[in-house]
């Protein structure tokens, strides 16, 4: 059977507008299944919905402190202390030393929710030990184990020996925009 370029755009165009029907048609049948059923989230990607079971997004303004703590710990490229954390946004803003406590608070809020809320950083300790150090989620193995340049920087130079890291406590990504 040989077809003319005519005929093979027209039978493309009619299979291709097929495929968008019933794609919509089966996202239709989720959103109901999804309200019958009672479900908050979606199955394949675990993402919060909304009653109409779209994706549900952030409310309120982002922090910019959160992003400044993911901008350092990728340009630092080691374990951060929460203090120096401070001490760096202290000097990169250009605060002085009157607002210490409100930059100290900021960042601890923003780490608290990229830790707890959002998965993003894991903070490693040690028995017996007070300090914690901040990591990237993505620099912690599947074990729990932090990269091995950083077991060797934090032995080094700080006499440290973290622990492993319970995966299990780490939130999975709750917004469509935080999969990015």
């Amino acid at each position: 059977m040989e077809l003319s370029a005519k005929e093979i755009g027209s039978i493309i165009h009619y299979y291709s507008e097929q495929k968008r029907r019933l794609l919509g048609e089966i996202k239709h049948v989720d959103q109901i299944l999804r309200k019958l059923k009672g479900q908050s989230q979606d199955e394949a990607t675990g993402v919060l919905l909304t009653q109409t079971g779209s994706k549900a997004r952030k409310r309120g303004p982002k922090s910019v402190w959160g992003k400044f703590i993911l901008e350092q710990l990728e340009e630092k490229d080691m374990p951060l202390r929460y203090n120096d954390l401070i001490a760096l946004a202290m000097e990169k803003k250009g605060r002085k030393s009157d607002d210490h406590p409100k930059v100290r608070a900021s960042i601890l809020n923003s780490a608290f929710r990229l830790r707890a809320i959002q998965g993003k950083i894991v903070t490693v300790g040690e028995d017996g030990k007070k300090d914690k150090f901040i990591v990237a989620r993505n620099w912690v193995d599947d074990n729990g184990r932090i990269r091995k340049n950083d077991l060797q920087y934090l032995s080094e130079r700080h006499g440290f020996t973290p622990n492993r890291v319970d995966m299990t406590e780490i939130p999975k990504m709750r917004y469509a925009e935080d999969l990015l």
